[in-house]
């Protein structure tokens, strides 16, 4: 049986005045060492569950178990401990004067010594490849340096899970690329499991595994390759259809069809050039 870092059961939340739950009876796994990506329309309910997992807002029904704890008043502050948060705007996270008290900013508030705290924020800004603006005012940095600087004081933080809620949103496709590159080199670098809240198709290509959120319920669950090759029947959800399965489709009108479950916009270059030189 896969070792689940985190669980929820049938977990319901519903805000204030409101008529309808934001999540309703939502249960889902994330296996440790993974990158899962929970995906869905704005209003579907994504930043609602992170919120739920990290303790900031109490859940109605439901169980939530995070590295083997049952999320509780008496848990909260451990749980919160094992997982970091990468949100859309990194200078909402920002408040130290420098690039290093702002990664050092959650340690001192952990009561970490001071020579491994000064070690630690040294060794994320060097994960980072941000050690030489270690003195510069975080104001003054580009959106993607913001946002490594974010990333470097999760990572000083030592944590065993990091959530990325649409944390690469604000970036241009550039900056997008580079900052998930980052991520994905940090997680199997250092062993960890990454949750992200995300509505972009492309940046949830690369995940393990896929949930479905829509209207604060689970409709789908499995991996990149069986749920886009859906298609169009994502629309019913809300969600875009990726370009790679655009193009397939229309592809398939012409007389031209694409073998296999997806591919990805690589992937199906990759076959075309293939099916090019054998014509």
């Amino acid at each position: 049986m896969a070792d689940d870092i985190i669980t929820v059961e049938h977990l319901r939340y519903t805000y204030q005045d409101a008529q309808v739950a934001a999540l309703d009876d939502v249960s889902l796994r994330v296996p440790r060492g993974t990158w899962v990506s929970v995906i869905g329309h704005n209003g579907s309910g994504k930043s609602t569950l992170a919120k739920n997992i990290l303790g900031l807002l109490e859940p109605d029904a439901g169980v939530i178990n995070v590295d083997g704890m049952v999320l509780s008043e008496e848990t909260v502050w451990d749980i919160r401990s094992r997982v970091g948060i990468v949100f859309q705007n990194p200078e909402n996270q920002f408040v130290g004067a420098t690039v290093a008290d702002d990664v050092a900013f959650g340690l001192e508030n952990h009561a970490v010594p001071r020579e491994e705290m000064l070690t630690r924020v040294d060794d994320a800004l060097n994960a980072v490849r941000m050690r030489e603006f270690a003195n510069r005012e975080p104001a003054h940095l580009s959106g993607g340096q913001k946002q490594r600087v974010a990333i470097a004081g999760v990572v000083a933080q030592q944590p065993q899970i990091i959530i990325l809620d649409e944390a690469t949103s604000m970036l241009d496709p550039a900056g997008r690329k580079e900052i998930l590159a980052l991520i994905r080199e940090l997680k199997d670098r250092l062993g960890l499991t990454v949750l992200s809240i995300t509505h972009d198709l492309d940046e949830a290509a690369g995940s393990d595994q896929l949930i479905v959120l829509d209207d604060g319920h689970v409709v789908e669950t499995g991996k990149p390759s069986q749920i886009f090759a859906h298609g169009t029947s994502l629309v019913a959800h809300g969600l875009d259809v990726p370009y790679s399965q655009q193009l397939r489709g229309e592809l398939g009108k012409l007389g031209i069809e694409i073998p296999g479950d997806y591919y990805d916009d690589e992937g199906l270059v990759d076959y075309l050039w293939t099916l090019r030189s054998t014509m």
